[in-house]
């Protein structure tokens, strides 16, 4: 259950508002601004979200944590379908950090990325490795069925799942949303 709104006020810049559950552990308010100009490979953007973990049984209560979170983000087009993004910020646990992604898109659609994040969450209190990390692949559903859809299935592989790092995974994220929009060559 949520509520997005998602305008594009003037020039480059994008925003969106989404106010429900914003995932299956938590509810709240989420706002991003994302500048993405149409010609240029940068595309910068921030979010901000207030959060409060909903109840383990996932009806319609909510437990006590609350955190506000959120990031600084730039994403970077270096062509041939590789793309980069850098988040810094506040995570879900309150911790502060940076991840790095690299991704490689395919003309068929599929997708391959991984990721690195490291927080101020101590070695010994993180555990193996000490910092967050994983594998991505995105596989379109047009791919499977032989028909055109923008739906895909998406996984990630990481070795262990920790509370550091953690980000809120929100639907609707404005880069992904505008990019298909503003490239080179559109094919349909």
């Amino acid at each position: 259950f949520q509520i997005a709104n998602v305008r594009h006020p003037f020039g480059d810049i994008y925003t969106r508002l989404t106010i429900g559950y914003l995932e299956r552990m938590y509810g709240g308010v989420s706002g991003e601004v994302l500048w993405s100009p149409v010609d240029s490979p940068l595309a910068l953007g921030a979010e901000l979200n207030w959060v409060k973990q909903r109840d383990f049984d996932l009806m319609f209560g909510f437990r006590d944590y609350e955190v506000t979170m959120g990031h600084v983000s730039a994403y970077y087009d270096f062509g041939g379908g590789y793309r980069a993004q850098l988040d810094v910020g506040r995570y879900l646990a309150g911790d502060w950090g940076a991840t790095l992604s690299v991704d490689r898109e395919f003309a068929n659609g599929w997708r391959v990325g991984a990721f690195a994040t490291k927080t101020d969450v101590s070695a010994e209190e993180f555990g193996e490795g000490s910092f967050d990390k994983g594998i991505r692949l995105t596989i379109p559903f047009s791919w499977i069925l032989g028909q055109p859809t923008l739906t895909d299935y998406n996984a990630v592989i990481r070795p262990l799942t920790r509370d550091g790092g953690a980000q809120l995974n929100v639907s609707g994220r404005l880069y992904e949303t505008v990019r298909p929009y503003q490239q080179e060559r559109l094919d349909m």
